[in-house]
């Protein structure tokens, strides 16, 4: 065994089938770690751009695909040369990826909703020899095949609906026939009230039949009631000719194995506990060795799958980080103990997905004093987490004022007992740091947690918009002043004046880096675009004083806007 560096944040992995070569998509980095596994060394890199996701092969080993989730585009590129053979836009956060057995065809999942692109395109061939200013081929450097592969980016794309409300969606497999695929999902569980664990989210996998192109929910599989409950199915692959499948739950630290012979009758099989945040699955090629990874614990649990039961745990590193923050990172992607949430359903990542947003507007619980008349419930959307730290204070309402308030979290949203023994402070009252380990653990990670670095240079609309936006006459970075665009304070925009919010008119100013990224926008999700809050929702010039701008003048601030943030 041999633990080779890579880039940053390696986060997908595939192999040739010849075992002869690695790929690693490293989002932090935004490159693709090609690794000779007999030397145990790097051997190329391939820069694919901002935050790769999935990874896949063909089934021939010819092409290699990439999910490139920070640009929402897919890249393919040929195996042996690295060279890039078609790029296709497709809708936000691609992330899973799969290919059908006949290569060809090539699923897409997208991270924060549950439609599943399928990308059709054929890989033509066309031969062109070398030759060298004599008229002979020139054989110096040749790889023994008299041709150049070039991928003809014609391609069709079809999207294909689940269930609404889905976030994450991190995975796909196919059936060897072509003519399943598996998708495990968690999906916000309805927009009425999430005022109990189970009203909230739930887990489940998705079933497309690959030859009609459409939705099976006659097939779909139930975790909680095929298995147990458990929280956020991260990965899976198929086993025993297709008839068992293996979940992967990343917040419940186990594996859900269900037998799928009847497709509309799913029946259990075992479920069988690993260890910290597992995210990998694979099988040997007999198919009696399972190979989990453990990414929160630096280990690979061997499961035998024919007794279903860990046979071997195989440390493959040591976590390079300080305890607390390790501990407060496995307390943020978990959901096994009590404490933190009630029958193992949801964890600190399954609404702050990755440390980001789930893209979802939540109707959640309030604990205040309530008005007469009103309902003990405020609409939400969910924030991103990263750069937190630099924007306190924390909510929409501003009603944290600091990271140990996530106790909060704990108790109503995840409906855990609670880290801290006891009763906990009011938030904005006396202090709950310190008053649990575990807890300021937890709040030591969510204050770790940075913004992405990203690389850009404002076009020509981009620069206009940024005159735009810092005009006297717009009052743009009044509220929202460089470089966090927010001045930590609470205003009354005109935005709050709606049905149920009754919680008060003043919203927390928020930052605005990664717009682009983090649509819905307002504190209730109403605004789909930033188009909508500038203009739409804005009737009165309350939130930016916008309605003396032209059409153009509005695009090139909605431009500066979608550019930041941005290299000065």
């Amino acid at each position: 065994m041999a633990e080779i560096p890579v880039g940053v944040g390696p986060i997908s992995l595939a192999i040739s089938p010849d075992g002869a070569s690695a790929y690693v998509t490293n989002k932090g980095s935004g490159i693709v770690s090609v690794v000779d596994i007999a030397t145990q060394a790097v051997e190329a890199e391939i820069p694919v751009g901002f935050h790769p996701g999935g990874i896949v092969l063909s089934p021939n080993g010819a092409y290699l695909a990439v999910a490139v989730t920070g640009e929402d585009t897919i890249r393919i590129f040929d195996a042996s040369s690295l060279s890039s053979r078609a790029v296709f836009p497709v809708a936000d956060r691609p992330y899973g990826l799969a290919y059908a057995p006949d290569g060809h065809h090539l699923l897409v999942t997208h991270l924060l909703t549950g439609t599943v692109t399928l990308l059709t395109y054929p890989l033509y061939t066309t031969y062109f020899p070398l030759i060298d200013h004599f008229g002979q081929r020139s054989l110096q450097g040749w790889d023994s095949r008299p041709s150049i592969r070039v991928v003809t980016p014609t391609q069709t794309s079809i999207t294909i609906a689940t269930w609404p409300m889905v976030a994450p969606a991190p995975s796909v497999v196919v059936n060897a026939t072509g003519t399943r695929a598996y998708l495990p999902q968690t999906m916000g569980n309805g927009l009425g009230r999430n005022t109990q664990f189970d009203t909230t989210v739930f887990p489940k996998v998705s079933v497309l039949n690959l030859t009609t192109n459409s939705h099976l929910t006659t097939e779909h599989i139930s975790l909680p009631e095929t298995d147990r409950p458990i929280g956020l199915p991260w990965d899976v692959a198929l086993a025993k000719n297709d008839q068992e499948l293996w979940v992967v739950n990343s917040a419940s630290n186990d594996l859900s194995v269900v037998n799928i012979s009847n497709p509309t009758h799913p029946t259990r099989i075992a479920n069988i506990p690993v260890s910290h945040n597992p995210r990998g699955i694979v099988l040997s090629p007999d198919g009696g060795t399972a190979y989990i990874n453990n990414t929160l614990a630096g280990t690979v649990s061997v499961i035998d799958a024919n007794a279903y039961t860990v046979t071997q745990v195989i440390t493959t590193t040591t976590l390079p980080m300080p305890p607390a923050l390790l501990n407060g990172k496995r307390l943020f992607f978990t959901s096994t103990r009590s404490d933190l949430a009630q029958a193992r359903w949801i964890s600190c990542n399954t609404c702050h997905v990755e440390g980001e947003t789930d893209g979802r507007t939540w109707l959640v619980r309030y604990l205040g004093e309530v008005p007469p008349g009103e309902q003990p419930i405020i609409r939400r959307n969910t924030t991103g987490l990263m750069g937190m730290i630099e924007t306190y204070p924390l909510r929409w309402s501003a009603e944290w004022n600091e990271s140990a308030d996530s106790e909060f979290s704990v108790r109503f949203e995840q409906f855990g007992t609670g880290l801290i023994s006891g009763a906990m402070n009011p938030t904005l009252g006396d202090p709950n740091q310190g008053r649990s380990y575990d807890l300021d653990c937890l709040a030591l990670f969510i204050d770790s947690l940075q913004t992405p670095e990203r690389s850009h240079t404002l076009s020509a609309a981009e620069q206009r918009g940024k005159a735009i936006f810092e005009s006297v006459e717009t009052q743009c970075a009044t509220c929202h002043p460089a470089p966090f665009y927010t001045d930590l304070q609470v205003h009354d925009v005109g935005t709050a004046g709606g049905p149920g919010e009754w919680f008060g008119p003043l919203i927390d100013t928020p930052t605005l880096r990664f717009l682009y990224d983090s649509a819905a926008y307002l504190h209730d999700g109403s605004a789909a675009t930033i188009y909508d809050v500038l203009v739409t929702k804005n009737p009165n010039d309350e939130h930016g004083v916008t309605s003396q701008l032209t059409t153009s003048e509005i695009q090139d601030l909605i431009a500066y806007l979608l550019a930041l943030p941005y290299d000065e």
